[in-house]
C-alpha cells in the first residue's frame, strides 16, 4: 500500500528530510503590507526572508493565508488519490489556523469523488484519507510528521499509524524560546492569547528577561522565565537530555532555529544533547524555523519539541 503524508509548511522539519521521505507541503502565504509571500520551507527564500522582513516591527505586520477548502481538494483531487492509497493530512493547531478546518471540509469532497477518478485511471478504486490537528505548533507538528515517516518505512498499516499518532500527539511537548520579545508580544494580543502579557512584555525588553513558552494539546503557556537567550536555549536542551534519559514515546527530538540552522549545533548545552541522542538512539531533526513561525514569534527564535507520556512542562 502506498502511504502518503500532506503537511502545511509551518511544519518545521528539514526541507531535505519532507523531499527524502516524499512529504507534500502545502504552502501558506502571507500578507506583508501590499506584497503576499509564499511560505514553501524553501531553505534559501527563508533565510532571504528573515533577512529582508523580520527587522520591521510594525504592529498589523503580517497576516497567515492557509490553503483554502478548494484547493486541498484540487491537491488531493488532482494529485494525491493518484499518487497513492491512503494520505495522513496533519495540521498545524487548530486553535491557530483554520486550514485543520478546511482539511475536514475538503476530506467530505475528497471521498465522495476519489472512486471515479481512480476508475478511470484503471486503478483499484478503494481510498483512504485521515486528517490530524497536531495540537501543536511548529516543531510540535514536526515529532509525529517524523513518527508517520518512520512508521510507513517499518511498513505499518494505516489503521496502526492513525492509532498511534493519535496517542503521539496527545503526549508531544513544544518548548521555544523568543530571541526578541516585540513579534510575539504583538501577534499574541492581536490573537487574544494572554501567554505574554504588556507587564512581562516591558519588563523582559529592559532586563534581557525571556519567557520559555509550552505548547501541549492546543495550550500556549509560559512555564518560566530566564534571564538572557543562551541561558533559554541551554535550559531547553538540557530539559530534552533529561527527557532522553527519562525515555521518549518516539525517536526524535526537533528543532527548529529563526536564522542559520548550521548555528544550533554551536549553542550551549547542543553538545550534551547531541550525546543524550546518540546513545540512546534518538533522532535530532534542525531545521529553519518557518517563515509563518517567524512572523508570530520573531528573528532569532529556538523551539524544541519531543513526545513523552507523563511528562511535567515546568
Amino acid at each position: 500500500m502506498r502511504i502518503g503524508i500532506v503537511v502545511d509548511s509551518a511544519c518545521d522539519l528539514p526541507r531535505e528530510f519532507l523531499d527524502k521521505h516524499g512529504v507534500l507541503i502545502m504552502p501558506i502565504t502571507l500578507r506583508i503590507g501590499d506584497a503576499l509571500i509564499e511560505d514553501r520551507r524553501h531553505p534559501d527564500e527563508t533565510q532571504a526572508f528573515y533577512a529582508r522582513h523580520l527587522d520591521r516591527k510594525s504592529e498589523d505586520f503580517a497576516e497567515s493565508i492557509p490553503y483554502s477548502v478548494s484547493q486541498i481538494e484540487r491537491l488531493f483531487l488532482e494529485r494525491l488519490v493518484l499518487d497513492y492509497d491512503y494520505v495522513f493530512c496533519l495540521t498545524i493547531t487548530s486553535t491557530r489556523s483554520p486550514i485543520y478546518e478546511h482539511a475536514m471540509q475538503a476530506s467530505r469532497t475528497i471521498l465522495t469523488k476519489y472512486k471515479a477518478i481512480r476508475r478511470e485511471a484503471g486503478m483499484e478504486e478503494r481510498f483512504g484519507l485521515a486528517v490530524f490537528s497536531t495540537r501543536n505548533l511548529f516543531t510540535g507538528q514536526a515529532v509525529p510528521v517524523a513518527e508517520a515517516v518512520r512508521l510507513i518505512r517499518l511498513g505499518g498499516l494505516p489503521s496502526e499509524i492513525g492509532t498511534r499518532l493519535k496517542n503521539l500527539i496527545d503526549e508531544t511537548h513544544t518548548y521555544l524560546v523568543p530571541a526578541d520579545l516585540f513579534h510575539i508580544y504583538k501577534r499574541a494580543s492581536k490573537k487574544g492569547d494572554t501567554s505574554l502579557g504588556w507587564s512581562s512584555y516591558t519588563l523582559g525588553t529592559w532586563l534581557d528577561v525571556k519567557p520559555i513558552l509550552h505548547c501541549h494539546r492546543d495550550v500556549t503557556t509560559t512555564v518560566d522565565k530566564v534571564r538572557g537567550f543562551a541561558a533559554g536555549v541551554e535550559q531547553l536542551f538540557d530539559k530534552a537530555v533529561k527527557r532522553i534519559g527519562d525515555g521518549l514515546d518516539a525517536p526524535s527530538v526537533c528543532i527548529s532555529y529563526g536564522g542559520e540552522p548550521a548555528m544550533v549545533t554551536r549553542m550551549p548545552g547542543y553538545a550534551r544533547l547531541a550525546k543524550a541522542a546518540e546513545d540512546n538512539g534518538v533522532e535530532i531533526h534542525v531545521s529553519p524555523m518557518s517563515k509563518t513561525a517567524a512572523v508570530n514569534v520573531g528573528p532569532g527564535a529556538l523551539s524544541l519539541a519531543f513526545a513523552a507520556r507523563g511528562h511535567q512542562a515546568h
